[in-house]
């Protein structure tokens, strides 16, 4: 009797001592929290952060729309898993996202009129990064050493202002649709003012 209980012991050790693999492969938590950092920008690949985000927040994720603490139509872009709702990872054609920014009715293309809709290189770039995987990523490599308006400054202000400031009634008043225009508000500091969210600018 002493042996069995003895053995069961020894038993009941060995199966809680035993370490073995899951069955299941865990699934990557990739939300607004868990952004992957690629030091190194790869020239041929879209970064949400860096491409894909700017586009939405300046065009789609606003104050009455769809971001902001709005969401018409239940439809909430503030945020990478917001966004992630209007996607069918790989395939550009078939997502939500991608069918309302290429749309030809005026009635549901989206930004809706008078926005401007985007342009064929913002539409590309998210095209390119669904079909690329829609994965959350952002390169933080940065060139100061060869800095352009054309290639450097204006695909940001492109992406981030021009959704608000362009069209024939630009917020605030402020049109940003060129390279004079940007430069008149980057000379008196109220470009970097705003950029920087100093005290005193919206």
């Amino acid at each position: 009797m002493n042996k069995s209980i003895y053995l069961l012991l020894l038993f009941g050790f060995l199966v809680f001592s035993c370490e073995h693999d899951p069955l299941y492969t865990p699934i990557e938590d990739n939300s607004d929290d868990n952004v992957i950092v690629d030091d190194v920008c790869d020239p041929d690949k879209i970064y949400f952060v860096n491409d894909v985000l700017p586009i939405i927040n300046s065009n789609c994720a606003i104050s009455g729309c769809h971001g902001g603490g709005s969401a018409q139509d239940g439809v909430d872009l503030s945020s990478y898993n917001g966004i992630m709702q209007q996607v069918d990872v790989g395939n550009a054609f078939s997502s939500d996202l991608y069918e309302a920014i290429t749309d030809n009715d005026v009635d549901d293309i989206m930004p809706p009129p008078p926005s401007n809709p985007l342009n064929p290189e913002q539409i590309l770039t998210i095209r390119d990064w669904i079909n690329q995987g829609a994965t959350n990523e952002e390169c933080s490599e940065c060139d100061l050493a060869n800095i352009t308006f054309s290639q450097s400054v204006w695909p940001i202000i492109q992406n981030n202002c021009t959704g608000c400031h362009s069209g024939a009634s630009p917020q605030g008043n402020l049109s940003l649709t060129n390279y004079d225009e940007v430069a008149q508000i980057a000379s008196n500091g109220y470009l970097s003012g705003v950029i920087n969210h100093e005290a005193g600018f919206i």
